[in-house]
């Protein structure tokens, strides 16, 4: 497929899809979005806040659309990651808010993330993403990424031009990075993500089966600490579910900036083994009896980070190998990379 594109904002080039230079890998979570790449890593909030005029100053996550296959967002300027926080904070929009939230966001938040990197006028992307419903949302996620695309960003112009060449259910990428840590010919992986709990069993690389939760990820956590008896008393109001989310990831159980003499991890330990038994458990408990002749059980996502999960996790043998958070984006850039080199190769 060929596409118009060019240097100039509102004149095009053609561009090649046969030749797709860069590729990536990119994990658009409920809670965060991890892109990786051949230039590094990064990860920014699944956030975005709408501006209502051009931004002419350099902040990091700001994004104007100017042309591109996108027509809904032409014309349009956002703030993209924790920026859309302090500058939108209750106007911001958040990819957990809505079950359509990935192909509604995705794109805003990934030329967000993508802007982090050093300048170039073109980019050429081969990606991989993955969706924790790929029936029913992967080829609404396709359209909304790929295409091509003229921004503004950081006071600097640049033509992105994205190929989707894989979407994968949620998790599939996390079996290619652990391939070589576990023996995956009979495995089940625990996905627990912000908004999401997913259990899936593999053959090697193959999908067998798969069952979610959309209603009980992390945020569910989340909830329960904000809406506290105690935190509400000591806030006189819920608690700011950003601020519990960067506490806990901190291990600090720190609220914000203004409470340095007080934490919420008295309220954080006797939530979440509540948490495990009410949300996270019935999601699990359907798959105890293919437990007994798995060859390996693993919990990935920002969930088997939290303080006190593994031991919890470790009572089912469930196991929490390396960079949890990561093994996603980094398997889908993996497969990406595969993909290029298959290309060039011909």
């Amino acid at each position: 497929m060929n596409l118009q594109a060019s240097t100039s904002p509102k004149s095009l080039a053609t561009v090649d899809y046969a030749n797709l230079l860069q590729p990536m890998g990119v994990d658009i979570g409920n809670g965060q979005l991890k892109l990786v790449t051949t230039n590094g890593e990064t990860r920014t909030e699944s956030y975005v806040y709408y501006l209502t005029e051009r931004s002419t100053d350099t902040v990091k996550g700001y994004v104007e659309y100017q042309d591109g296959d996108r027509s809904d967002l032409i014309g349009k300027q956002w703030i993209g990651g924790l920026n859309a926080y302090y500058n939108g904070l209750n106007s911001i929009y958040r990819v957990t808010d809505d079950k359509q939230g990935k192909p509604q966001l995705g794109l805003q938040i990934f030329l967000s993330a993508l802007s982090e990197f050093p300048h170039r006028d073109v980019w050429n992307v081969a990606l991989a993403v993955s969706v924790h419903d790929s029936k029913t949302l992967g080829s609404a996620l396709k359209r909304a990424l790929e295409g091509s695309h003229g921004v503004r960003s950081r006071n600097k112009t640049t033509r992105v031009n994205i190929k989707v060449v894989a979407g994968l259910e949620e998790g599939t990428g996390a079996i290619i990075t652990y391939q070589k840590q576990a023996d995956t010919t009979n495995a089940i992986l625990y996905d627990l993500g912000n908004g999401t709990l997913i259990v899936s069993s593999f053959n090697g690389m193959k999908m067998t089966d798969r069952k979610y939760s959309q209603n009980g990820g992390v945020e569910k956590l989340f909830d329960q600490i904000a809406t506290h008896d105690a935190i509400r008393e000591k806030l006189l109001k819920e608690g700011d579910r950003h601020l519990i989310r960067k506490g806990i990831e901190a291990q600090t159980f720190t609220y914000g900036t203004q409470y340095p003499d007080w934490n919420f991890e008295a309220v954080y330990r006797e939530e979440l083994p509540r948490w495990v038994k009410d949300v996270l458990s019935p999601t699990v408990r359907p798959w105890d009896d293919r437990r007994d002749s798995a060859t390996a059980l693993i919990a990935v996502g920002g969930g088997a980070e939290l303080p006190g999960i593994e031991p919890l996790l470790s009572k089912k043998n469930i196991k929490v190998l390396s960079d949890p958070l990561w093994a996603n984006a980094r398997g889908l850039y993996t497969l990406a990379t595969r993909k290029v080199a298959a290309t060039e190769a011909r």
